[in-house]
């Protein structure tokens, strides 16, 4: 095969982050004089030392797949804290914010809070200076993931079909929205405020279903906290609430936690993937633990769904429960699905995550205070 070799294929999950499925090899695989049916033996030295990068590099990179129905104006490409530099955001397609739906849309810049590059899919019929649908749907991703993960592309498609209106923005710091330092000072603090900033913004007057991946489930419960007007329901799918200081920080050596205090930021191995720990989320996420307080500490009374795997290697199953003990509301519902990983990306999980959703729509009272007969 040494005469023949011109590219190598390394698929990823459709959740993780994405580098090209042909990467050239850029080796010199010329068959050897003596031996033509085999690799020389620098170019097979060659060859393994370029293989064993790939499983490395791999989640060091923030997601920058897709939608199929996608024709974006621009591509977002991914970024990585290798790539810390004054590498300038893309230019992408501004809204006016009413009403204009579409995909990598951004909020204007005002107070000082830079760029919110968002998606959304408003239902037929609904205007900024008119009557929202009821159902609205925002996407929260997981930690280093855009709205274009498998899990947004799903759902957006999902509420385009049912009719609702389907919201997501990237966080402060991941995709390119912002350079790649901007990571460095992003926190669980910062991607909760715009997270409130953007329903104002994009949903006012409305409440929306909140469904958060891993960390988007932590800031759905800390949104729920500080704006209950705007929280509708939450669908966490592997949600992680205070994952950095009992899932992380606690199981770092000392060497990567003084690392992490003094260099800004480590790239740390947590269950089979590498995620870049920053010493802002660290110290930010002590100020956001949530279940320390015991039985109903948590003042939410919205519809909660909280869907897990039950072979987490990065969460363990035992976290929906401390956070459905501490949910002070009644309706609270766990799932765990057997088989599945943290990303609960398969089809089947996706069906489950919408089936969820419908369910805290079907739950969540909504009431209008314009109506004579909402009491």
């Amino acid at each position: 095969w040494a005469g023949h070799f011109h590219t190598v294929t390394y698929k990823c999950d459709r959740d993780r982050p994405i580098f090209p499925l042909f990467l050239k090899a850029n080796l010199k695989m010329t068959p050897s004089p003596r031996r033509s049916s085999r690799p020389t033996r620098s170019s097979l030295t060659s060859l393994l030392a370029f293989l064993s990068i790939l499983p490395l590099a791999s989640p060091l990179s923030f997601c920058a797949t897709r939608r199929h129905h996608r024709t974006p104006s621009s591509v977002r490409r991914p970024v990585s804290l290798s790539m810390l530099s004054s590498t300038p955001p893309l230019k992408l397609r501004k809204s006016s914010v009413e009403g204009t739906d579409g995909y990598e849309l951004q909020l204007p810049n005002v107070e000082g809070r830079g760029q919110i590059y968002y998606d959304a899919v408003y239902a037929p019929g609904d205007k900024m200076d008119g009557a929202f649908t009821k159902d609205v749907v925002l996407y929260l991703p997981g930690l280093t993931r855009t709205t274009s993960s498998a899990k947004g592309t799903s759902l957006a498609t999902y509420c385009e079909r049912k009719g609702y209106t389907f919201l997501s923005a990237d966080y402060y710091g991941v995709a390119n929205a912002d350079a790649a330092a901007d990571f460095l000072n992003a926190s669980i603090s910062r991607w909760v405020e715009d997270t409130i900033y953007f329903l104002e913004r994009a949903n006012p007057g409305k409440r929306a279903v909140l469904v958060g991946a891993g960390i988007g489930g932590w800031i759905s419960v800390l949104v729920a906290l500080k704006r209950p007007e705007l929280v509708r329901g939450i669908v966490g799918v592997g949600a992680d609430p205070d994952f950095t200081e009992d899932l992380i920080w606690n199981t770092l050596s000392k060497d990567d936690q003084e690392g992490i205090m003094s260099e800004g930021f480590r790239n740390i191995q947590w269950g089979d993937r590498v995620y870049p720990i920053t010493r802002s989320l660290i110290e930010d996420g002590r100020k956001n633990l949530i279940l320390r307080g015991g039985t109903q500490s948590i003042d939410i009374d919205c519809p909660v769904r909280l869907l897990h795997a039950m072979y987490d290697k990065e969460v363990p199953y035992s976290t929906p429960f401390r956070l459905a003990d501490a949910i002070k509301g009644r309706d609270v519902t766990i799932m765990i699905i057997k088989g599945g990983e943290h990303m609960l990306a398969r089809d089947e999980d996706v069906k489950k995550m919408h089936s969820a959703v419908e369910e805290v729509l079907e739950n969540a009272w909504e009431y209008d205070l314009t109506s004579p007969m909402s009491g």
